[in-house]
């Protein structure tokens, strides 16, 4: 880990250096003291750019903005992003370095020009925003999703966030047609498409964000069913979270989960599936181990039988 070194450069008389010396040394420890003390945190390691911070930085607005020009580059993991460069975006970054040596200078006491002249040494280099926290707070956030064909799904956001968006955004850019701050259409007319949304839509935290899904009504239906009657030839994009038109299909999501299979996966599919985790987590199969662990398997047991029912009565219907 390298750090960004601070210097001064003294020029006064002999009997005088001591008392200056003095001075500049004791300024020095009160800034690194500051720095230590401060939520931020910025330096160098392994050829990259770390930004330490706590959720606090998620309500600036043109950290956000960074990241939301960047969405194509961007990639997430637990509790961190990093951004790659793209050459054409070199403004944005260079814009997004003057601010964050602002906001540091101000935070640590170090002088903001140099500050902006280390950062800049790494202008072309990867950028880690990294969280840390000890008790995070996570708020709920929602999304909702909507079939519009067996070939287009739209994801709304119910509220503007660039944090949320950019993961969705980057996750599924390959198949994204159009898109707003709050909207994203996906071409979902290959299985690889409807395979991406699936995964993505197992993630049910970023960062400190609870998602949320609500989908519309017949969602699974129209999704996987290339002939269904129910697809809306005619549709209305203005459609939101509180229409009355849809409601969240939560119980097939729930139940396909439970047998850990993709949306739409066929009864045979699902037979199969039924089996080999009937034969897994049978009860008989743990009754000499502990009673905890036969509790459990027992629980798991009766979801998966309740699951299977759920699903062969739905497509008896």
């Amino acid at each position: 880990m390298s750090g960004i070194i601070v210097t001064y450069k003294v020029n006064v008389k002999s009997k005088t250096k001591s008392k200056y010396f003095d001075y500049f040394f004791d300024r020095i420890l009160k800034q690194i003291k500051e720095t230590k003390e401060s939520k931020l945190k910025i330096f160098i390691k392994s050829n990259m750019l770390i930004i330490q911070t706590d959720s606090s930085i998620l309500s600036i607005d043109w950290f956000g903005d960074f990241l939301l020009s960047h969405s194509r580059d961007t990639i997430f993991m637990p509790m961190s992003v990093v951004t790659f460069l793209d050459e054409k975006l070199m403004k944005e970054r260079k814009e997004f370095l003057e601010k964050l040596a602002k906001l540091y200078s101000e935070k640590s006491s170090l002088y903001y020009e140099q500050l902006l002249k280390n950062f800049l040494r790494y202008k072309l280099k990867p950028i880690k925003i990294e969280f840390k926290q000890e008790a995070v707070v996570k708020s709920n956030f929602d999304i909702y999703l909507d079939a519009i064909s067996h070939k287009e799904v739209r994801i709304l956001f119910k509220d503007k966030n660039p944090w949320v968006y950019t993961f969705f955004f980057s996750q599924l850019n390959k198949f994204i047609t159009e898109s707003d701050n709050r909207n994203l259409y996906l071409n979902a007319s290959e299985d690889r498409s409807k395979s991406r949304l699936d995964r993505v839509l197992k993630k049910k935290t970023i960062l400190f964000f609870n998602i949320k899904l609500t989908y519309s009504k017949g969602f699974l239906t129209i999704l996987f069913n290339e002939y269904t009657k129910n697809s809306r030839k005619k549709y209305n994009r203005n459609n939101s979270f509180n229409s009355s038109a849809y409601r969240m299909d939560s119980q097939l999501l729930h139940h396909y989960g439970v047998l850990d299979l993709q949306y739409g996966a066929k009864i045979e599919n699902i037979k199969i599936n039924y089996k080999k985790l009937a034969k897994m987590y049978h009860p008989d199969r743990v009754h000499h181990k502990n009673e905890t662990l036969v509790n459990l398997y027992t629980k798991k047991f009766q979801d998966i039988q309740a699951s299977y029912e759920f699903l062969k009565n739905h497509f008896s219907n």
